[in-house]
Parts: C-alpha cells; sequence; structure tokens
C-alpha cells in the first residue's frame, strides 16, 4: 500500500492539481469552453503532434508489437461498446458518444506526464509513449471525428470534416520530417515546441475547467458504465493483449499504464463542436478523470510487478 500512496503523490498529485487550477479559474472568469476547444484542436493538438512524430524513435520490430497491441485492443473495445449500445438500443448520437467515451483516452494529456513522471523520463518507455500518442491522435481524428460528426451530419460531410483538421497534415508533415531527417529551421521548431510543451498545461487545466461547468444530471447510469469500462476493462484487456503478445518490462509496463489513462478531452470537444451529445460527452470526461486518480495509481502501482 506504500507504493499505493507514493505513486499518488509522486505522480498523480502534480497532474491534479493543475486541474484543479482550470476548475478554480473556471469558477471565478467562465472561461470559454468553446474557444478553448478551438485552441486546443487547431492549434496545440498539431503543434504536439508534429513534434512529437518528429521526435520519435523506436526499432521496428517494437514498432511493430506496439501497433499490434493498440489495433488488437481497439477492435476489442469496439466490440463491446458497439454490443452494448446495440443491447441498451442506444440513439446514434448517443451511441456515437459513449463509444468515444471508451475508446478515445487522454494520453497526450495526461498520458505523456504520467509516462514522464512514473519513468523518471526513460527514453523507451517515452517513445513508446509518443507511438501512443500519435496512434490517439490519428484515432480521434479518423475514427473519432467520423463517428461523431456522422451522427449529426452524415459520413459525406464527416469526410469532409476530417480532411479540414489541421492535425492530419501536421502528422504527415513530421513523419516526413522524421523519415527524411529532415532539418526543420529553428523559426519553426523552437514556436512548434514552445506550443507543445504549452499544450500539456493548458489541456489539463481545461480538463478542469470542463469539470467545474458539469453536473451529473442525464444518463447517469451510462456515463459510469463508460468510466468503468475506461478505467477498469480497458486495462484487463491490455493486460491479456500484453501476455499473449509476449510483451514485458517496461514496454509492456508502459502499454498497461497507458490503457488505464482516463477518457480523451477530444472526445467532448468533437462532441460540441458537432452538437453530438456534448453534455454524456463531458459528464464522461468528469467521471472518468475523477475516478482515475485511484485506478491509475493502482495500475500504476501494478505494472511493475505484474511485468518485472
Amino acid at each position: 500500500m506504500s507504493n499505493f500512496f507514493v505513486t499518488a503523490e509522486q505522480i498523480i498529485a502534480p497532474i491534479i492539481v493543475l486541474i484543479a487550477v482550470g476548475a478554480v479559474l473556471h469558477r471565478v472568469f467562465r472561461l470559454d469552453m468553446n474557444t478553448l476547444s478551438k485552441l486546443i484542436l487547431y492549434f496545440f493538438v498539431p503543434a504536439i503532434a508534429f513534434v512529437k512524430i518528429s521526435e520519435a524513435t523506436l526499432s521496428p520490430a517494437l514498432l511493430g508489437q506496439v501497433a499490434a497491441f493498440l489495433l488488437i485492443q481497439l477492435v476489442l473495445l469496439l466490440i463491446v461498446t458497439e454490443g452494448i449500445a446495440r443491447l441498451f438500443s442506444l440513439p446514434k448520437g448517443l451511441s456515437a458518444s459513449f463509444s468515444n467515451s471508451v475508446v478515445l483516452t487522454n494520453n497526450g494529456n495526461i498520458g505523456i506526464p504520467v509516462n514522464d513522471l512514473a519513468f523518471r523520463h526513460d527514453p523507451l518507455a517515452m517513445s513508446i509513449q509518443i507511438v501512443v500518442v500519435v496512434y490517439e491522435i490519428l484515432l480521434s481524428f479518423t475514427y473519432g471525428l467520423v463517428k461523431a460528426s456522422a451522427a449529426t451530419k452524415g459520413l459525406r460531410d464527416s469526410i469532409h470534416a476530417f480532411f479540414r483538421m489541421p492535425v492530419l497534415y501536421a502528422i504527415l508533415l513530421g513523419l516526413l520530417c522524421n523519415l527524411g531527417q529532415i532539418t526543420i529551421p529553428d523559426a519553426i521548431w523552437l514556436p512548434a515546441k514552445h506550443a507543445a510543451n504549452g499544450m500539456l498545461a493548458l489541456a489539463l487545466v481545461s480538463i478542469g475547467a470542463q469539470i467545474a461547468s458539469v453536473t451529473l444530471k442525464k444518463q447517469t447510469w451510462l456515463v459510469l458504465l463508460s468510466g468503468f469500462l475506461r478505467l477498469i476493462i480497458s486495462p484487463l484487456l491490455a493486460f491479456g493483449v500484453i501476455t499473449l503478445l509476449g510483451l514485458e518490462g517496461i514496454s509492456a509496463q508502459a502499454l498497461f499504464i497507458a490503457s488505464a489513462i482516463p477518457t480523451s478531452r477530444n472526445s467532448a470537444s468533437l462532441a460540441l463542436e458537432y452538437g453530438n451529445e456534448p453534455e454524456f460527452a463531458a459528464q464522461a470526461v468528469l467521471v472518468s478523470t475523477l475516478l482515475s486518480t485511484i485506478t491509475l495509481t493502482l495500475c500504476l502501482s501494478l505494472a511493475p510487478q505484474l511485468f518485472p
């Protein structure tokens, strides 16, 4: 148990402080959530995507294992969420937001600082985390975007919306610079780095602001179910997939912890952007983030024991 409390103090507490700052600021100044959402979606997310992809270094073999893990886990989570949506005959919009709340994680905003603190700047652990973040960005603005927008605008408009998102071009540019070993001029690289570094604090503060503006008042049972799937079922599935793939050590620990990260703020941003059950989406982020202070701390404590 002592390891649990040390983990809570050294890793979770610094993140909670920034979230709390956002909640206080919103209570005092009533921050414009729509503006915050657009800043993150159209500026800070593309910046961090470009920087992290440009910097990423992993062996092809390990990259293949990480990709296999992420894809298998995605398929399993989609089977679970789609099955629940059909079982309870959820409306199209609510089904889309429910699926996004389980499948999309906050591995950029919360996962990176958690990884950094948990593994004490270990380059292998951070490289794996960067791959997870890139995957999450791609997933958010492919599956997540199409799912959210198709529920209200239709598939054709959602595809157009995808190609209007700057994060797509930031990812492609980052890949080009990484694979081509292109030296990026300081006039571009330094502002991108500053924006990427600033995103983590801004995203955590914006999560706090969003939490402060949300109350549980509808679909409470579905919100709690979403949190259960994201925080409990996802790590359990991850344990099985990691064991199946034969991963161990730091790589296994990093992926197991990444699977326990709470619901992505992007799921709420997309729901707000397309008028797709934004109340439910915001509540899912709220509950998932609050409960993760316990579940994520537990997973951080268990990871070294499960995958020595």
